[in-house]
């Protein structure tokens, strides 16, 4: 049995391995020919309306609007809807922060249900359960890439009367049942933060078929001005520059064949791992394609001698670089726990609110126990077959080292 290096052995790698996105020769050019157009904002380019216009074609809708990162593109979302002081949203405690903030933002009230352990996305029938007189929309995440169950939590909204906002943030390109994500609820947020399936480097849009949602968020992008220095509501700079947009035309061009290569990265890690009893693999619904933002699997903490942790540790120590989204569900970070917001207690103690919330240890326990032993793996396009077998090998290397016998 090969030792690890944690434990005296060598490294399998003699040098780190950093994983970043490559461009080509096409989105340098673009960006050289925005900057000496000097043309670098939206208000005197067309580069951000040209993304806009070509996002919206590829996803079916009819509207999108681009915003400065992913998160803006939720917060405007949630305040295009109308979301505010008062009012709850349920999300999942498994994703990263911003879905979770984003309702903050706006006063109200983040609501965690739980998640299936298979696919990590929300669970319906939790969703349901946690629905009061005070909810008023549902924040599904379609989570590593792979959609949440889109037809129980179309059907739970519709018979609630609530709104349902898709966080898409690492799912661009799925679909369900033959449409893609981000067409089957209100309003979708998608990202483009360095790692995500098409990059702007930060970049964010909001998706949607409401004209009404579309109109306020086009005004909450820019300030609340429909006119220059005509304010009609409380807005905010979230506008997208034309060094984004022009990056972003590039690279939606080229995301079906950088989404396919994610697809064979991960089917290099499914052929690398499936004999491997102390690892879990992630599941894939039949009726859904996934795009494999990450690969995430799960340690079998009664087959090793370690915790999760450990085994990270370890394989980082091999000069590969593994990481844990996420090491705990999000009602348990001191921002949440603590109910810290904007300070002086709100939005929970908000006079508007009066419903009732704590957040403690248990309340998903699928979600902690998920996050208890989740290790994330990277299906960068730029990798090479022989990088992701690295990634690979470092992982069963370590596992098997710590695999109780």
């Amino acid at each position: 049995m090969e030792r690890p290096a944690i434990e005296g052995g060598e490294p399998l790698r003699r040098e780190p391995l950093f994983i970043l996105p490559k461009f080509d020769d096409d989105e340098i050019r673009a960006v050289v020919e925005v900057l000496k157009s000097g043309r670098l904002t939206s208000h005197v380019g067309n580069k951000v309306r040209e993304f806009e216009d070509k996002f919206s074609s590829y996803l079916g809708v009819k509207h999108s609007i681009a915003t400065f990162n992913g998160t803006t593109a939720l917060h405007t979302s949630l305040r295009a809807l109308g979301i505010g002081p008062g009012d709850e949203v349920i999300t999942t405690p498994f994703t990263f922060v911003a879905t979770a903030t984003s309702i903050l933002h706006q006063n109200a009230i983040p609501i965690f249900a739980d998640i299936d352990r298979e696919t990590f996305n929300l669970d319906p029938s939790s969703v349901e359960e946690r629905i009061t007189e005070h909810t008023r929309a549902i924040l599904v995440v379609h989570l590593c890439g792979h959609p949440a169950e889109m037809d129980e939590l179309i059907s739970i909204a519709r018979e609630r009367g609530l709104a349902l906002v898709e966080d898409c943030a690492q799912a661009l390109g799925a679909e369900y049942k033959g449409r893609k994500v981000g067409t089957l609820g209100n309003v979708a947020a998608f990202s483009f933060y360095l790692s995500k399936n098409i990059t702007t480097g930060e970049g964010g849009m909001v998706a949607t078929d409401e004209e009404e949602v579309a109109e306020k968020a086009r005004l909450i992008i820019d300030h609340g001005q429909r006119e220059r220095y005509s304010y009609e509501l409380l807005g905010y700079n979230y506008r997208m520059t034309e060094l984004q947009a022009v990056i972003g035309l590039i690279q939606l061009s080229k995301l079906d064949e950088m989404n396919k290569r994610r697809e064979e990265i991960a089917k290099i890690y499914m052929e690398e791992f499936s004999g491997e009893e102390a690892l879990i693999l992630p599941e894939v619904k039949s009726y859904v394609k996934h795009v494999w933002h990450v690969f995430d699997v799960l340690v079998d903490l009664n087959k090793v001698s370690v915790s999760r942790d450990r085994i990270v540790e370890a394989v980082r120590k091999e000069n590969v670089y593994v990481s844990v989204a996420y090491p705990r569900p999000l009602y348990l970070e001191p921002i949440f726990r603590d109910m810290v917001g904007h300070g002086r207690g709100c939005p929970w103690s908000c006079p508007l609110y009066r419903g009732k919330v704590s957040y403690f240890k248990g309340l998903c326990p699928n979600a902690e126990w998920v996050s208890e032993r989740v290790i994330t793996l990277s299906t960068q396009p730029s990798l090479s077959d022989e990088e992701v077998m690295d990634i690979a090998k470092a992982l069963r290397k370590v596992v098997s080292f710590y695999r109780r016998h």
